[in-house]
Parts: structure tokens; sequence; C-alpha cells
């Protein structure tokens, strides 16, 4: 568990607090498991006799990583490992309120799953081997076992969790889909862009841009492909990322899907540097020019952040998020503003 608090918002990205800065923990786009087992269901036939259900199938994990990578390897689905410590409470609270839940037992299921104790053996060998610091964590893999999605801490509920291993599922039918055409290649670059491997995506977004725009799948540009190209260097490269922002945002400069995607990936890269006056002017760029885009949730919510941790301005960034809260209360980020804002009304009273 980390010992500074932390906040988990929109595409992935962490922010840590602290007393001098706001940190970018990851880019564009932020666990473990329960036993799995089966269940049998009856259904009316239409003759006199009743018909049994096919059973449903719940997921079953593997002790050791092997088997779980000869199952994937046999039913060609991607492989999930999760790492654990046994005696940590992140471990029992992912179980009880993510893993054990029965939907997130069916879901699992499309996956070759396997639990590896961090501790000790060879899930100790393996999770030193993936570099990570903390525990639980979640890898998605190919059949063939390259990295899809790696994880970090514990998401829950198990809907969120369900929602994030979604995209490996996501790119990994994209990716294998027969024949691989533009679209399908399409595809699976916005779906990997999702994933903590997006810089991979790159170079398959070079290829897409070299092809004629007649080639290209119905409704997707060149400001497109700029966009996805600086959402897979945000990480990498910042200044190459920057330039395909700023490309897709000239291109298509009244378009909120894209100028506006662009303009909430120059904050985070703003973010990712500390500098938070320029940070804090994309924020109100965004609620000036795209006010139903749909990142205004995000460009408020970080223009508060900004403003609490990066400016010290504690009242301004409550002032912000009332505002969002007060104009925009049916939009998707409103759950998480409403926490923001009564840590803040916490800290005031203090």
């Amino acid at each position: 568990m980390r010992p500074k608090q932390e906040w988990r918002v929109g595409r992935a990205v962490k922010f840590r607090a602290s007393a001098a800065a706001v940190m970018l923990a990851s880019g564009w786009l932020a666990a473990s498991r329960p036993a799995g087992g089966t269940a049998t269901s009856t259904a009316p036939a239409t003759g006199p006799a009743t018909a049994t259900a096919p059973a449903e199938r719940l997921v079953e994990w593997h002790r050791q990583y092997d088997g779980a990578a000869r199952e994937a390897r046999s039913r060609k689905v991607p492989l999930l490992a999760v790492y654990f410590d046994p005696d940590a409470p992140a471990w029992e609270a992912l179980q009880q309120r993510s893993l054990q839940d029965i939907q997130t037992r069916r879901f699992l299921a499309r996956f070759a799953a396997v639990r590896l104790d961090a501790t000790a053996g060879d899930g100790k060998k393996r999770f030193r081997a993936t570099g990570a610091k903390e525990t639980p964590l979640t890898q998605v893999l190919s059949p063939t076992g390259g990295l899809l999605d790696s994880i970090p801490g514990a998401i829950i509920p198990g809907a969120e969790f369900r929602k994030r291993l979604s995209c490996s599922l996501a790119y990994w039918k994209a990716a294998s889909a027969k024949p691989f055409d533009v679209a399908a290649q399409w595809r699976a670059v916005q779906a990997r862009l999702k994933l903590s491997t997006r810089g991979q995506a790159a170079a398959a977004i070079d290829r897409l841009m070299k092809l004629p725009a007649g080639r290209l799948p119905r409704g997707v540009g060149l400001a497109h492909l700029h966009l996805a190209k600086g959402k897979a260097l945000l990480a990498a490269d910042p200044k190459k990322a920057e330039r395909h922002l700023r490309k897709a945002r000239e291109l298509a400069p009244k378009d909120p899907s894209t100028a506006g995607e662009a303009l909430i990936g120059m904050i985070e890269l703003a973010l990712q540097a500390s500098e938070y006056k320029r940070a804090h002017r994309h924020c109100a760029e965004y609620i000036k020019d795209f006010p139903a885009g749909p990142g205004i949730g995000s460009a408020y919510y970080y223009k508060a952040l900004v403003e609490m941790t990066g400016l010290d301005d504690r009242a301004e960034a409550v002032n912000t998020l009332k505002q969002y809260l007060g104009k925009y209360g049916d939009d998707a980020g409103v759950v998480r503003a409403r926490k923001l804002l009564q840590s803040l009304e916490k800290m005031r009273r203090k």
C-alpha cells in the first residue's frame, strides 16, 4: 500500500499529491481475484421432457504459470497473471470487492488465468522479473507470451476491473482478426492505446500513415492518425507526442473528439513535465472551446488538481469542482469530482 494519498483519474492517469507537486504516474487511459467454479442451470424444453442447459463457464484458476500458458496457447486466448501477497489487506479487499463477483468470474473465463504468490517460489521469481514494486499486479499477455497490459495496484469494484481487462480482449480480437485488413489494424491501434503497452502502437500507426487516404478505414483521416500517434508517444517521447497532438488540433480544430482529445493529451504532457501553469491554461482552453466535449469532466478535474497541489490554491479548486458539478451533474466524471471535493472540504475544516 502506498503511504501517500492517490487519486485515480480518467484514461488511467494517476496523480500523487504531495506538499510540492502533482506527478503524472501513467499515460492516457489506471488486481487480483478469487477461485472459480462451475454452475449448472435448467431450462424448459419445447417437448414433454426438460433439457439441461450447458454448464455456465466460470474462471478456473491455475496455480502454476506454465499450466496457464499451455491453456492460453491451446484456446488461443490471452493469459491473465495476478501476482499477490497473501498477507496484504489489498489482496483481501480485491477478492471480496472485485474477484468474487459472479459477473467478474464469468468474464475472466475468457482468459487462461493464474494466481501467483509474489512472496514465494516461482511466483516470487516471476514477480521480480516484471520489475514491479508492489502487489497486487495484474498482467495480460498474448497466447505467445507478449505483454499486452500491466496493471499495478487494486482495481475495485468488479465492474472497473472488467472494464480495464476488456481493453485487452478488444485488442486481441482485433489483432488476431483474419483478414488483418486496415480496419482491423485501426481497431487494434485504438484498443492498444488504452493499455500500458500503448507505445507499441506507434509502428502500426506509422504504417497506416503511409497509406493513401482512400485506403484508410471509413471515417479515419490524418488528424485521427496524428492524435493516435501523440497518445502512443506520451510517455516514450513527450516532444514528438506534442508535435503530433498539435498537428491533430491544426487539422481538425473544431472537432471535440480530435482537437479536444489532443488538448487533453497536452494537459497530461504539461503535468508530466510539472508545468502547472501551462496545464492550467490548457484546461481553461478545453472548458472554453469544448464545453460539450467528451473530455469536459477530465478538463475540470485536472484543473482542480492543479489548483490544489500545483498552484496551492485550494479555494479555487473547490470553486472549479462546484462549477463543474453545477453545470454537468449528469456527466460520467461527477463521482470522482465529488470525492475530490469532499477531500478538499475536509482539508479546509482542519
